[in-house]
């Protein structure tokens, strides 16, 4: 990738001459041999602590703070197949001592091929760990953690779906890391998980021992490729098969890891694990062949000690420049296409809209560090009324979604045009919910101040529905605070197109704007924007940004 690129060219440059006046480059720069690559290097770009529910034998450095939420599904059954949500946060208290937090969610029908598991299962896990270091010498580091969490299980498997089942669990590992070039580290990993012996009277999997296995090659700075395996033994089974017993199935993992900024990466993986906890990581899926393909975001908003003597907040090759009033403008989002680019670092966003058909919308943001986005969308759709094959996925009923938004090109650093990822999966709230994963990739390309041109290629999944659609806008700034705003977006395999006009305009001197436009859309975000409405919608968006 480009920022890789510029990254790598910079620290050469950093190294040589510095990038401050009377700033010596880092002496963890000039080290030989199996621990300079780990050493000179952010929690994000170092070996990894963790790959989700392994562990591996490395610490975060003290004072580190390292957040990760993702999500993954399979393809298996109706709807978006089976989705796992999850998320963790681990803290270096000391450098030897780290604390951690993580959370499982899963809401859909096991399949594990039995009557039972073709009904809807919610299966919740959370709850704490510590992991200790216990030695780091020779390129050999082994440490020891421990977690202690809560499952919640219910569902016709369990026959309590009118009231749950809250049950304990735990797990203890002791990971061992083996540096073998710079580049390249084995893991040994045996542990133990303690899961319910019953639920509600239903055999459950009980004590499962393992002993996981991986390695990492990381060739350059901020990029790392993995695959983990976890091999049970001495147990009945740590999936459910086809038959709905119990069987012994090896949990593994591959994925890689992009670091788009030294706090933020971007993990695209494949697993059979179902547990996303550390005592429920022995999982497998249920039946034998289902593979769950996911993304997970990592952000260390403390990055401890374990940093270069010059820090860079972003890998482009020069310093970062003061962000204009126009660059400001364009970090919001079109009508129905969004912007590749990324608020300012700090900056909040928040719109709320209405318009005709009772369509309601409220957007939050929020930008933690260079070239990321956070963002949050409560919507009610308009019912009824749609045009074309696709139907929306929760009607007039209120919905949200949450994601994140990476930048991953940036034309005002040199780059040909501006590029990201986005990535917003969603439910509605009344039950039984529908699922949605929503991606795209924004890009925009600015002609002079006054014109620029956006494409997005963007995908959703929800019920039985798999959407695909390519976008394409133009923005004309005909005065300094007025913007009008033209798109489309071509729905293939036979979907209606969407459309929207209108026009923005800024209050000068003021952190507020509003847009006032003409659309077919469905929403103005994720999927409601690849859905048609057989008339069209009058709406306004008031905004807030600061």
């Amino acid at each position: 990738m480009t920022n890789l690129t510029a990254y790598i060219t910079g620290l050469c440059l950093s190294a040589a001459a510095g990038l401050c006046a009377g700033v010596e480059p880092a002496s963890a720069q000039l080290l030989e041999g199996p621990g300079a690559l780990f050493l000179d290097q952010t929690p994000i770009e170092m070996m990894a602590s963790n790959y989700s529910s392994f562990e591996t034998g490395y610490l975060l450095p003290r004072g580190a703070v390292y957040l990760q939420v993702g999500s993954d599904q399979t393809t298996a059954g109706s709807g978006t197949g089976t989705e796992v949500y999850t998320l963790r946060g681990d803290w270096a208290v000391a450098d030897w001592l780290q604390v951690s937090a993580f959370g499982h969610a899963f809401d859909d029908p096991p399949l594990c091929g039995t009557s039972a598991c073709a009904e809807n299962l919610t299966f919740l896990a959370g709850g704490g760990g510590l992991k200790l270091g216990l030695v780091e010498s020779y390129g050999l580091s082994i440490a020891a953690s421990g977690s202690l969490e809560t499952l919640y299980l219910s569902g016709d498997l369990y026959g309590n779906e009118a009231n749950g089942n809250w049950e304990m669990a735990g797990s203890l590992q002791l990971p061992m890391s083996l540096t073998v070039t710079d580049s390249l580290r084995f893991h040994l990993t045996p542990g133990v998980s303690f899961l319910p012996e019953s639920v509600n009277g239903v055999p459950y999997y009980g004590t499962i021992p393992y002993v996981g296995a991986g390695l990492t090659w990381q060739p350059i700075t901020g990029l790392q490729s993995y695959a983990t395996v976890m091999l049970p033994y001495g147990t009945d089974g740590n999936a459910l098969s086809s038959s709905g017993g119990f069987e012994i199935t090896p949990v593994w993992m591959a994925g890689v890891k992009l670091a788009v900024t030294p706090k933020a990466a971007v993990d695209i993986f494949a697993t059979n694990g179902w547990g996303q906890t550390p005592a429920t990581s022995i999982l497998a899926f249920p039946g034998n062949d289902e593979i769950a393909y996911g993304i997970r975001l990592s952000y260390t908003p403390w990055v401890g000690v374990a940093t270069r003597d010059v820090y860079f907040d972003s890998y482009r090759v020069d310093m970062l420049s003061p962000v204009t009033q126009l660059e400001q403008a364009r970090q919001f989002d079109g009508l129905t296409l969004t912007s590749a680019n990324t608020l300012t670092p700090h900056r909040i966003l928040a719109e709320a809209g209405i318009g005709s058909r009772d369509f309601m919308d409220v957007h939050l943001g929020f930008s933690p560090d260079q070239d990321l986005q956070l963002d949050a969308i409560f919507s009610q759709y308009p019912g009824g009324g749609m045009a074309g094959d696709a139907v929306s996925p929760w009607g007039d009923e209120w919905a949200y979604m949450v994601g994140g938004k990476l930048r991953l090109m940036d034309q005002n650093y040199g780059d040909l045009f501006s590029l990201a990822g986005q990535v917003l999966a969603g439910r509605d709230f009344n039950k039984p919910t529908t699922g949605i994963i929503y991606a795209s990739l924004p890009a925009n390309l600015d002609l002079s101040d006054t014109v620029s041109v956006a494409v997005e290629p963007k995908f959703a999944a929800y019920g039985d529905e798999r959407l695909k659609a390519i976008g394409g806008g133009v923005t004309v700034r005909p005065l300094r605070d007025l913007t009008l705003i033209g798109e489309v977006t071509a729905v293939l395999d036979g979907g209606d197109p969407v459309w929207a006009g209108g026009a923005r305009y800024a209050l000068p001197n003021t952190p507020f704007s509003a847009d006032a436009y003409v659309t077919n859309a469905t929403g103005l975000h994720g999927v409601g924007t690849m859905l048609a409405q057989d008339e069209a919608r009058y709406g306004l968006t008031l905004r807030f940004a600061y």
